[in-house]
């Protein structure tokens, strides 16, 4: 093995034992046993061979300047599209000032590509952070690949911990704030149905007339005409649904927001007809959602549609405070979750999705291929991401190298070493 993974300017060939979900050079995902990847100068996946072929091309590599990382495990980097950062600034609010915290912090816990969730508290703080986001969008260097901005509001129903808004008011406002921003800068946008029910999905139109993913969420009391109105505004799109089962409605004869996203075939019934299911985001730190009620959803639902998310807010560091808007967060003790201090109100995670993949397989039984297909290909899909989440010739070349306890080994973005738990240190 080579003894300098962050050696710059070699090709590299990624070595492991299997590959439960990869997509072949014929298409299609397949699980296979001993798999080799071959990453080219410019960090894009060149070749991917398997079986009998792998020692052979094992051996090309070692007679030339190619250096060699092995594992037991070899998964697509996982892409996480709701995450509020990690911190990098005295509130949480301001964390997307710094990115490059959040980017450096990332590859260590099996993430390398994300969206940057923001919210919204008023004009002068969002034109800051955008400006910001916007300079770092889809560029390899800085750790995790920020690929573009998901909007958490303002125009929802229950704000949940978020913070009161006195921003955007009107889809003329939206469609201006839109225009000003890069192509697909703004890939997804967390909206009440209820709230636009009462403007005759203005801007949940806006959304669709700009490509941006609408993400029904933020509301308890949206009712069934509520959510279907939405739905057909998108006609034959999928609408997305945000933190399933967080701050968002069910009841068995009045359907909500839940009774929608627990849904994979809808109802042969008219007010139905032409409708797809959302697909859905969970968080998977077993504090906001039980497992029980993720096993019964995960029973419902194809992986193809589910992506699990980190909505995370702080590192795990049991005890540590930061300020939100004027209020105090607090981290818990299991280093899991943070409230708002002195409540029980969850504010978000502070798990990784490194952390949901092992959860996923060894607690409710999910194979490696799912697990892995709802962390990397699932979200990379349902936002739009074409070149990241597979592990594809052409892709760029976002890797995990894992070991059989489902410990991280190493973590390439770009073909690069950004992570490596023997070199760590240099890596970092």
């Amino acid at each position: 093995m080579d003894k300098n993974p962050s050696a710059e300017g070699r090709q590299t060939l990624v070595c492991a034992r299997r590959a439960p979900c990869f997509a072949s050079e014929q298409g299609g995902d397949s699980g296979c046993f001993n798999v080799a990847v071959a990453i080219d100068e410019n960090g894009l996946v060149s070749e991917i061979v398997t079986g009998e072929q792998v020692a052979s091309r094992k051996a090309e590599a070692a007679s030339s300047d190619c250096r060699i990382l092995e594992g037991d495990l070899l998964l697509p980097g996982f892409v996480d599209i709701h995450t509020h950062g990690l911190g990098g600034a005295n509130d949480a609010v301001n964390y997307w000032t710094n990115p490059g915290f959040t980017q450096s912090h990332l590859p260590k816990l099996g993430t390398t590509s994300f969206l940057a969730s923001i919210v919204f508290t008023n004009e002068q703080t969002r034109n800051d952070i955008t400006t910001k986001l916007v300079s770092r969008i889809g560029k390899v260097g800085y750790g995790a690949v920020l690929e573009g901005i998901h909007a958490e509001g303002p125009f929802i129903h229950d704000l949940g911990a978020l913070p009161k808004s006195e921003d955007l008011a009107s889809a003329d406002q939206l469609h201006s704030w839109i225009e000003s921003l890069p192509p697909n800068a703004l890939r997804m946008m967390t909206i009440s149905p209820k709230v636009e029910a009462e403007v005759d999905y203005a801007r949940l139109k806006c959304l669709l007339d700009h490509s941006v993913l609408p993400a029904l969420g933020h509301d308890r009391v949206a009712s069934e005409a509520d959510i279907l109105g939405a739905m057909r505004c998108a006609k034959n799109r999928r609408l997305h649904i945000t933190h399933l089962f967080n701050v968002t409605g069910f009841h068995h004869r009045l359907p909500s927001l839940v009774n929608f996203g627990i849904t994979e075939k809808l109802p042969l019934l008219p007010e139905y007809s032409g409708l797809m299911s959302p697909t859905v985001e969970i968080i998977g730190d077993f504090a906001h959602v039980h497992p029980l009620t993720l096993q019964a959803t995960l029973g419902a639902r194809d992986p193809d549609n589910i992506a699990f998310v980190s909505d995370a807010v702080a590192l795990p560091d049991p005890g540590k405070r930061t300020t939100y808007v004027g209020r105090e967060l607090e981290v818990a003790a299991d280093g899991r979750t943070v409230k708002l201090a002195g409540t029980d109100t969850l504010a978000g995670s502070c798990a990784s999705l490194l952390a949901t993949f092992k959860n996923l397989v060894t607690v409710l039984g999910v194979s490696e291929s799912d697990a892995s297909k709802m962390l990397s290909a699932s979200p990379a899909r349902i936002v739009g991401l074409k070149s990241v989440g597979r592990v594809e010739v052409g892709n760029r070349a976002d890797l995990l190298l894992l070991d059989n306890s489902y410990d991280l080994q190493y973590t390439l973005i770009g073909g690069k070493v950004a992570y490596s738990k023997e070199f760590s240190k240099e890596a970092s």
